[in-house]
């Protein structure tokens, strides 16, 4: 995805949008703590993630504090790997904010 679609997801999504909708799928805010199997280094960090198709992506360079976020956005389902990867089999990811 391109840079400006990271840039306009962050945007509205720190907004109050849960979810930003492209033409190849849609980004949604994720909790790095959760998803990366409760990692100290990522506590109170705020991830974007990208959801294409069946396949979902994080975008780790993407992080923000969770201060910064209007939502405080907790992965419900499809939760990391362990290896701090989204399970990349469902074929959805829920937000809960």
């Amino acid at each position: 995805m391109q840079l400006k679609h990271l840039k306009e997801a962050w945007d509205l999504l720190k907004g109050v949008d849960k979810r930003y909708y492209t033409s190849t799928g849609f980004y949604a805010l994720g909790d790095a703590y959760i998803l990366s199997g409760k990692n100290p280094q990522y506590k109170n960090q705020v991830i974007l993630v990208e959801h294409r198709g069946k396949s979902q992506i994080n975008h780790w360079e993407q992080t923000c504090p969770l201060s910064e976020c209007k939502i405080r956005p907790t992965v419900i389902t499809n939760g990391d790997d362990g290896q701090c990867n989204l399970n990349r089999k469902a074929p959805v990811l829920q937000v809960e904010g």
